[in-house]
């Protein structure tokens, strides 16, 4: 279910409907690169890398579209005022470091592991978009704050970091329509169009 099938006065979604966007990232980095990494042979390596890296670079922008949208949604949520929130898989299971596992990855891949690859594997350097970065820094202190949303059960429970901005109502009614649309067309990288709203 998405938000746009969901209709009620009193309840909200926990997920907009990113899931399934998310579902369909072109393979998992970590999976992609370890089996990259137990290829023996450096010929296959280099040839293997070759395929790879364009879906590493469509990956890292979906995934940081992603999380960026994880923050949108719960900047929108905090702005509605003690609404249930429903489908929340993470409510009343127990905290584990390991949510921080993937964002974490991500993080040190984009910030020095694939530039060195790149280097070896293409002759070609990888610079990362400074917007990645804060999303995905911004994101884990998100997660953080919220305890991977274990406790979160109502908007008003939703903490958000200092960092983010405090939209005004015009600001929130467009990330509210972005949301919609990267949802409706499938396609999350409508959300960098509002990543200014929120990102410092």
């Amino acid at each position: 279910m998405s938000i746009l099938d969901f209709k009620s006065e009193d309840e909200i979604l926990f997920d907009p409907g990113y899931s399934g966007s998310v579902a369909r990232v072109s393979g998992n980095i970590d999976y992609l690169y370890s089996a990259f990494s137990a290829i023996p042979s450096l010929k296959q390596k280099k040839f293997q890398f070759s395929i790879l890296y364009p879906k590493f670079l469509k990956s890292i922008e979906l995934n940081s579209a992603f999380y960026l949208g994880c923050m949108l949604w719960g900047v929108y949520l905090k702005s509605l005022k003690n609404r249930k929130i429903v489908n929340n898989p993470c409510f009343g299971t127990e905290f584990d470091d390991e949510c921080f596992f993937e964002v974490d990855f991500l993080i040190n891949f984009i910030t020095g592991g694939l530039n060195r690859d790149a280097k070896y594997y293409l002759n070609k350097t990888y610079t990362p978009n400074p917007l990645y970065i804060k999303i995905l820094e911004n994101y884990k202190e998100f997660l953080s704050l919220n305890k991977g949303f274990i406790e979160v059960e109502k908007t008003d429970d939703i903490l958000l970091p200092v960092a983010l901005k405090n939209p005004n109502d015009a600001d929130i009614k467009e990330i509210y329509n972005a949301i919609y649309a990267a949802v409706e067309k499938d396609d999350l990288t409508i959300l960098f169009t509002v990543a200014d709203k929120i990102l410092p």
